[in-house]
Parts: C-alpha cells; sequence; structure tokens
C-alpha cells in the first residue's frame, strides 16, 4: 500500500523517490471498520484523513433526517476545516461506508514535515487546490441542474458509487427521493 501511495505522489509531486519513502515512514496509516464515525457533528476535530482505500460518507441530521452531503473515495481528504482552522464543532459526521485505509493526520506534526520537507507543502497545496476546485465546480453543477441532470453527471463523473453506496443515500445526495431516483434511473435506460 505505500509503495502504491509512493508511486501516486511521484506522479504529481517533485519530491525525490528517497524523500517519499522517508515522508511515508513518518505518516500515520490506520484503517477503520465499516461504520466508524471519524468525525461526529457537534464536536471539534483536530484531525484530518486522507484516505487510500475506501469510502466515506458526510451527511448531516435535520428534523432526524440523514441528508448526504459527500462522498470520499480514494485519494480524498476528509476533514472539518472549521474545527481544525477555527477550533468551531463539525457540523457534519463523517462515517466509513466501506472499511478505510488512510493516513490520520495532524495539522501541528505536518508543520514539522513542512520544515523539513518544503516540497510536501507544495505537495500538500496542490492536493487542496484541486479538491476545492472540484468541490466548487460539483457545487456549481449541482446548483445549476435538474435531478436529472445531477444524476447523469454522478454516473459520468463518478461511476463507482453506484455500486458502492445504497440508493436512499445517493437520492438524499441528489436532493431527491428515493422513487424518483428509481424513475430517473428506469428513464435512462430506456433511452
Amino acid at each position: 500500500m505505500r509503495q502504491k501511495l509512493i508511486n501516486y505522489f511521484a506522479e504529481i509531486s517533485s519530491l525525490s523517490h528517497d524523500e517519499l519513502a522517508e515522508v511515508m515512514e513518518q505518516l500515520d496509516f490506520r484503517s477503520f471498520e465499516k461504520g466508524t464515525v471519524l468525525i461526529h457533528e457537534g464536536q471539534v476535530h483536530t484531525k484530518c484523513y486522507y484516505i487510500i482505500e475506501g469510502l466515506v460518507r458526510q451527511y448531516s441530521l435535520e428534523d432526524g433526517l440523514e441528508k448526504s452531503i459527500g462522498f470520499f473515495t480514494e485519494y480524498q481528504t476528509v476533514m472539518s476545516i472549521p474545527s481544525i482552522t477555527e477550533q468551531k464543532p463539525s457540523k457534519y459526521y463523517f462515517v466509513c461506508l466501506e472499511p478505510v485505509t488512510c493516513i490520520v493526520g495532524d495539522p501541528a506534526e505536518e508543520q514539522e514535515m513542512y520544515a523539513k520537507y518544503p516540497k510536501l507543502e507544495t505537495l500538500t497545496r496542490f492536493m487542496i487546490e484541486q479538491d476545492f476546485g472540484q468541490t466548487q465546480e460539483d457545487f456549481a453543477n449541482f446548483v445549476t441542474s435538474s435531478p436529472e441532470k445531477r444524476y447523469l453527471n454522478l454516473l459520468q463523473n463518478r461511476p463507482d458509487l453506484l455500486q458502492r453506496v445504497p440508493q436512499h443515500q445517493l437520492a438524499s445526495y441528489l436532493g431527491i427521493k428515493p422513487e424518483s431516483l428509481s424513475r430517473i434511473r428506469k428513464r435512462i435506460t430506456k433511452k
């Protein structure tokens, strides 16, 4: 697994192979079982999680109902930014929908690594910028699209979620009822 990650980081960074290997030795790799809540709503969290394998769902509770907000898979970061940067309680839950293997990060410790490996900070910034840019695109597409277009976008850009996420959670993520999602799927299949 470490070698897989080294190869991935080598593609997107200017760290040498030896530097990457050294960094990997200092990272906190952990595994979590399906159903593990990584971040709880209402609590301040100081850790972030970089997923190597698995699936994490972000959701909120509104009037006792779970509202899916996001799904995070391989090579994506899970964190409550206001918790980390401003010590504010998280507004969301982040739960493992599958067994998850990830790197658990601590921003205070990361600063020490950045001092030792300045190129690592550039790599981290690049990854955050990509995540943020994708989040902006996803949000803009969501706001300006019909439910059917949202589903088609999901089908085109994240087809793996259709096999990995229960239909009622996908429907919630798309802002529709499960019955509506079933009708949309049937309509698309007929086309």
